[in-house]
Parts: structure tokens; C-alpha cells; sequence
């Protein structure tokens, strides 16, 4: 069985989290390993087509900075991001487009400058616990197991994967049924013709909803975003052009001009951890996909010409597994802006619900310019003593977590979850030990907001 050095920090995913926490805690001098079932890093926005990044601001205040956004930074001195810019669909502050080849490699190279080791093409197939705590990993990879062990342990596998491997408690869906939201298969078109959208945008804009209460913003953005034409689909749903229920065209251009990913399919009643209706969501989400490519190509203007890159390539998830934390952050945190003694990064995305049964979007936004902070101990394992979660798989209610997945939120925790290891491993104490005054001035001068 092949042999691994022990670490002082072991990173479970090399998603936005994943690899945020792994050139945080590599950057203060811990020892890291990163564990990534793909062969790239970048999670959900390389693997899954999600972009752009939405959103860094709460109002005029960036709210998300700190490693996160030094890498925005790296992929706007190589043109590879236009940067944070104003959201044109109206529905939040700003989005930050950016190229998923771009991004793979910034992220690695953030890592390997970090002294962080990566470990790809890797799936972590169980995990040994004594005394309440992991001792080490089982991996797979190139037909070979063998095992890895650290200090510090840290789950940015999305679905909390380790968590439910260690025995640690976690929850998933609604309270009401479990249900999580709907996967969704985002796809990437080019040929837009996005002066066409624009001009409608002008003429038009009670078509685009979000946007109608702010016409005119659309104006300021160098790349568009766009949210409309609820009347052409309800035409054709009722005309059997569309076999499954979504209520809006959702198209966001990247960095390229008249390249847009489309974020509209919407796959019902799947489990995105059970394997086998994960493989039903995959092949559901593609026949959307022709579905929709055929229907825009038909009947939405500035669509005539458009070619399609690439779907996924894996499914969209947007909720799953969350561990069970030393606390829960809930909706009424969020809500009513609370701001924590140990808040270790600053949000401002509005609470953003996918009906698990149907076309609806619940949608609860906090005041203009209002953003809440996500204290530390939602990062550990009220059940394992060395185990930490970053991104999506915080702890946090189900309403909770529909504001905290998105991507600048995932990377702000990433980074504090790794600083936070790299602390606790360094000093051979548990995270839960950590002494969080001295962790928020640490994230605060590497940039971090967190009050």
C-alpha cells in the first residue's frame, strides 16, 4: 500500500471552499493535502457550468474579499474576467463573470504557490474515527487504495460526504419532507446575439422582472445578465414545447462576448447522494437541455444563431447534506442581519429558495445594502472533534443554507475554515479551541471582512 507523509490539514474537495481553505492553511505554514475526485479544481463553477459568481457586494460594500477575491484579481490581470460588475437581471448587487478554463488553472496555481500537495482523480471511500475523532482517510485512485492521515480535517465535498462517512450528525432537504432543491444542468451556448436582448431590455423592460423596478442598470454592464420571457414560455409549456416546469428564461454572458451559460432546466424529485437518482438527474438534466437549446433557437430573440458548447459536465446541485455545527445559522440570522462575536466572513445574497415541487422561487431579500455574518461555529462538527466543513455544507437550516451556497459565500468560509485549521493544527488543539478573536484579526489582515 502506497505511503503518505501525515498532515497538519487535510482538504476534502477542491471546490471554491476547498481550495480557498487549502491556500489559506497553506499560506500560514501548515502542511496540506487536497483531495479532489476530478481531475481540475473549481467545484460547481468548472465541473457543474455554474457562473457567474454572484454576488461580492452587499450595496456599495464588498463584503467577500480577501483570498477570494485576490483571485478575481489574478483572472482580471489576464483578461479572464471582466471583474465584479452590476447585475443586470436586478435580482442582486453584482456578478462576476469569469472563464471556467481561467479559473481551473488560478485556482491550482494558488494552491501549488501555497506549498499545499494536490491529490486529483481521488474518491475518499471511507473514514477511520477513534475517540470521537478521524484518524485518517481510505482513498481510491488508479486502481490503488491507501490510506492518509492529518490533524485537521476539513469536508468541502459540497455534499458533506466525509461527515456522513465519519458518523457525524447532519442534516438534509426541508424540515417538512427532506426534499432539497432541484439539480439543474446548466449549459454553455455561443453566437447570443446579445444586442438583440439589450435592445428588448431598452424597449421592453416590464419582460424582464428583477430588472423592471431598476430599467436602465442593464446599461452599465460591460457583460449581460439576463431574466425574462415569462410570457413565451408559459406559451410554450401549454403548447408542449416545454415537457417540465420552469417559469423563466435565465441566461448569464461570461467573459467572452455572446457566450452565455443558460440556467434553466430544473430536475424534480432527485437525490443528489443517492447514486442512482444522481445518474436519473444527469440524463434528465441533457434532455432538458436539447429541449431548451431547440425551443430558444425557435422562439427568443437574439437565440437564432447560437451553437452549443457543452452541458454540465455533472449536474448542478444546489442543496444536499449540511453537517450539524457547535451552531445552526438560520434564516432569521440572516434576516435580520445578526452579527456574530466569532463571525468569520459577511454576507449579503438574498435567501434564494427553488421549489423542490414545482416552478416557484421563493425569494427573501434582506434591506438594500443589509448583509449578516456567518459565525465560526457553524464550521465545526458538533460530533467529531477534528472535523471541519467550508462552502455549501456549513451548518446551517435549509432556508439558511439557500442564501450561504452561493459561490463568494463558499469561498469566504473556505478561506476562514483554513486559516481556523491551520491555527488548531499548529497549536495541537481542536478547532473548537481556537481562540476566535485572534482567528478574525488573522482574516482580517489577509482582507477579510467579518463584522
Amino acid at each position: 500500500m502506497r505511503n503518505f507523509d501525515s498532515y497538519d490539514v487535510i482538504v476534502c474537495g477542491a471546490g471554491i471552499a476547498g481550495t480557498m481553505a487549502a491556500t489559506a492553511a497553506a499560506r500560514m505554514g501548515a502542511s496540506v493535502l487536497v483531495i479532489e475526485e476530478e481531475g481540475y479544481p473549481g467545484g460547481s463553477m468548472t465541473a457543474m457550468g455554474t457562473g457567474p459568481m454572484m454576488t461580492f457586494h452587499a450595496g456599495q460594500k464588498q463584503t467577500v474579499c480577501g483570498l477570494t477575491d485576490e483571485m478575481i484579481e489574478r483572472l482580471k490581470e489576464k483578461n479572464l474576467s471582466p471583474g465584479h460588475i452590476i447585475d443586470s437581471t436586478g435580482y442582486t448587487y453584482t456578478v462576476t463573470p469569469f472563464s471556467a478554463e481561467g479559473m481551473k488553472r488560478e485556482l491550482e496555481l494558488m494552491m501549488l504557490e501555497s506549498g499545499a500537495q494536490i491529490l486529483y482523480h481521488t474518491m475518499i471511500t471511507g473514514v477511520n474515527v477513534q475517540d470521537g475523532l478521524i484518524r485518517s482517510l481510505r482513498c481510491f485512485s488508479c486502481g490503488e487504495t491507501f490510506d492518509v492521515s492529518g490533524k485537521i480535517y476539513i469536508d468541502a465535498t459540497g455534499d458533506a460526504d466525509v461527515v456522513a462517512m465519519s458518523g457525524a450528525p447532519y442534516k438534509q432537504g426541508r424540515d417538512s419532507d427532506g426534499k432539497d432543491q432541484p439539480m439543474t444542468m446548466n449549459y454553455k451556448i455561443t453566437g447570443v446575439n446579445i444586442q438583440t436582448v439589450r435592445d428588448l431590455m431598452e424597449e421592453n423592460p416590464a419582460n424582464f422582472p428583477f430588472l423592471y423596478p431598476k430599467a436602465g442598470i442593464q446599461k452599465q454592464a460591460p457583460r449581460l445578465s439576463f431574466s425574462g420571457y415569462q410570457d413565451i414560455m408559459k406559451k410554450a409549456i401549454a403548447d408542449g414545447e416545454i415537457t417540465f416546469d420552469r417559469d423563466i428564461v435565465l441566461c448569464f454572458e461570461t467573459d467572452r462576448e455572446g457566450e452565455v451559460i443558460v440556467n434553466m432546466t430544473r430536475i424534480l424529485g432527485e437525490n443528489p447522494v443517492d447514486p442512482v437518482s444522481l445518474s436519473r438527474a444527469e440524463t434528465e438534466g441533457r434532455r432538458q437541455v436539447w429541449e431548451l437549446f431547440d425551443f430558444m433557437k425557435r422562439r427568443i430573440p437574439g437565440f437564432e444563431n447560437t451553437h452549443l458548447l457543452f452541458t454540465g459536465p455533472r449536474v448542478g446541485v444546489r442543496s444536499s447534506r449540511r453537517m450539524t455545527g457547535l451552531y445552526t445559522l438560520t434564516e432569521y440570522d440572516i434576516l435580520d442581519e445578526r452579527k456574530f462575536d466569532d463571525g468569520v466572513a459577511a454576507y449579503g445574497y438574498p435567501i434564494d429558495i427553488h421549489s423542490a415541487d414545482g416552478t416557484e422561487t421563493d425569494s427573501r431579500f434582506l434591506r438594500e445594502g443589509g448583509y449578516y455574518t456567518i459565525p465560526y461555529r457553524c464550521l465545526i462538527s458538533c460530533g467529531i472533534g477534528n472535523l471541519m466543513a467550508a462552502g455549501r455544507n456549513i451548518s446551517a437550516t435549509f432556508e439558511a443554507q439557500a442564501s450561504t451556497r452561493t459561490s463568494p459565500c463558499c469561498g469566504a468560509l473556505g478561506h476562514a475554515a483554513g486559516a481556523a485549521a491551520a491555527m488548531a493544527a499548529q497549536a495541537d488543539v481542536l478547532p473548537a479551541q481556537v481562540d476566535t478573536k485572534k482567528l478574525r484579526e488573522i482574516l482580517r489582515g489577509q482582507g477579510a471582512v467579518v463584522d
